[in-house]
Formats: C-alpha cells, structure tokens, sequence
C-alpha cells in the first residue's frame, strides 16, 4: 500500500507543474494558492467526515497545525505558482523539490534525534548531485540566484512540516490534519488577495488583461482537489506510517514526471538531463531497497520522551520508520515488547 501511495504522490505532483504553469497565464499566485487550498481542504474534509472516527481535535493540536500551514504551507504554494510564470520552464523547476530528502535529514536529526543509514546517506546524496546536473543546466538559461533562492524556500518549508508532524502530531490522522492545515493556509492568504495595492508591489497579482478560460478552471480544480486535497493526505499518511525520509523521497521521481511533461510540451532534454533523471531512479531504488517490512524497527526518542510504538491513527498493518541507534538494555528507556513494530 504505501509504494503505490508513493507512486501516485509521484505522477499526481509531477503533473502538476505543467497544470499550474497553464493556469498562472489567467490568475495570479496568491489567487491560485488560495482556490488550490480550499479546494482540496472540501474534497479531504469530505473524507474526514464520512469516516467519522474517534479521534478529536483538541486545541493543542489545532494550534501547532496552523502554526505550521502558516509557516510552512502558505508560503510554498504562492511561491511555486510565481516562480512557474517567470517563464524558465515547468520541466526545470520540477527538479527544485528533490532536495527535500537532504532538508529533511539535516531537520530530523535535531528534531526527531534519527540518523539516516548509510545506505539513505548515499542515496540521498548521490540524488542531490544528480539533481544539481539538472540545476546547472537550468541556471544557464538566466535564472538569477535571488529567484533559485527563492525557490529552494519550497523544498525547506516541505522538509521542516513533514518533521514537524511526525515529531509533534504522528497521533492526528491524516484527513483532519490535512484539512485543518490546508483551510488554515487559505484563510492566510485572504488579506493579501483582498489588498491589490500589496499584490501589485510584490508582484503576485493576475496577469492584467487576462480571461479565466474554462480549461484554467478545470486545471484548477484538479490542482486543488487532487494535488492539494487528497494527494496531500496520502502523502501525510506516508510520513506518518514510512517517515518523513521514505515519504520525502517522492521528490526524486517528480522531477522526472515533470521533465517528461516538459518533453510533451516542446522543451528540451538534453542528455546531460537525460543522465541525471538515470542517476535520480537510480539512487531511488537504493534507498528504497534498504526498506524491509519485516524487520522491527524502533521509533526514535523525541525531546527525552521514551521510545513507544507508532499511532494507531497511522493505520498500517506494517509500519516502517527510520532505522535509529539501538538503545542498550541497561538504559532506562528500553523498550518493551510491545514498543516494537513487525
């Protein structure tokens, strides 16, 4: 379940960047962002009502949500609409998310105290040089490094949430979180899209002119809908069954979805490019292959905690974290039997 998760995460964001391009023609990014969201947050919190669970959000957890959508959710999604209608392509900033899995490393450890295999280190950063292929071939077509910098704040937002969830909220099933996180991050953005004079000076406002068309609205909804709402849960339903690191991972199969796309769409790949995308599966499946379901494996300590076993929200048969440093038996936070995941 969770690899075909991970794949349809993989094809849902990959198509994405093709999708939002064409829509920045018609509507402005903070416009975008807050359809996206809200959107996705009905098609998801359709989901969380239906299933009618027993879970209750409490005020904690509704406040370190929308902490997080405010820091970290909001931002990416006007950023990525406004940096796709600069015009460098939909296919070269498809290989900016892939350094969410070295993000996510250097956050867990502080954050979750995990240290990543070396197999996952190598995989990792064999990954990122492979993507950085791709990046030096981008930047030769005049992309300024305020712009790349700009950019990089997406996978950095990415990396921080997805540890910060599992850190702070691995006992929040995936729909209300989702939801909660999705509607938090758009009622943000309201005030902004009701100030055009703040629109226009940093520049996020519609192209003038334009005319929304009724494929821009299609493209929309499916953006908010599939790519924001139900792509978005499966992907925290990832984190919090597989770990930020294992889910953070779909990040190297987008860039090449969005490539190909990028193909169809008449921009060139050239074999530089071609190598990199070789490099990026390959460094994937490393990764991945170091995954066994049948190995137990223990959930990291988090700020002096002791080591317990995964949620029940995650609702998984065969959970997998991050393999951690064992903790000897002597040390007063063993683990119990229990404690352990098959």
């Amino acid at each position: 379940m969770a690899h075909l998760a991970f794949c349809f995460c993989c094809f849902v964001w990959g198509t994405s960047f093709i999708l939002l391009e064409r829509v920045t023609h018609v509507m402005g990014p903070v416009e975008i962002g807050s359809w996206r969201m809200l959107s996705g947050a009905a098609i998801v919190g359709a989901c969380w009502w239906a299933k009618r669970d027993e879970y209750r959000m409490t005020l904690r957890d509704f406040l370190l949500i929308a902490a997080a959508s405010i820091l970290f959710t909001a931002p990416p999604q006007v950023i990525q609409a406004y940096v796709l209608e600069q015009g460098f392509g939909h296919g070269f900033f498809g290989t900016m998310v892939a350094a969410i899995p070295l993000l996510t490393i250097l956050v867990s450890v502080p954050m979750l105290g995990v240290r990543p295999t070396g197999r996952e280190l190598v995989g990792v950063l064999g990954g990122l040089g492979c993507i950085f292929l791709l990046v030096e071939e981008g930047m030769n077509r005049g992309m300024s490094i305020g712009l790349l910098a700009l950019t990089m704040v997406i996978p950095l937002s990415s990396a921080v949430s997805n540890t910060f969830f599992k850190w702070k909220l691995p006992h929040v099933p995936a729909a209300p979180l989702t939801t909660t996180m999705l509607l938090v991050a758009a009622f943000a953005l309201m005030p902004l899209q009701a100030a055009p004079g703040l629109l226009a000076t940093y520049h996020v406002g519609p192209p003038s002119g334009a005319a929304v068309s009724a494929d821009a609205v299609t493209y929309l909804l499916l953006l908010g809908i599939v790519g924001s709402g139900v792509s978005t849960m499966v992907y925290i339903w990832l984190v919090l069954t597989r770990g930020p690191l294992f889910a953070g991972m779909t990040t190297y199969v987008v860039p090449v979805i969005a490539l190909l796309w990028g193909t169809l769409d008449h921009e060139v790949i050239s074999g530089q490019q071609a190598m990199a995308i070789a490099g990026v599966l390959g460094m994937v499946a490393l990764v991945q292959s170091g995954a066994k379901s049948g190995d137990p494996v223990l959930e990291p300590a988090v700020a002096g905690d002791f080591v317990t076993s995964l949620p029940l929200s995650a609702e998984a048969d065969g959970l997998v974290t991050l393999p951690v440093r064992e903790i000897p038996l002597t040390d007063r936070r063993a683990v119990s039997a229990q404690s352990q995941v098959a």
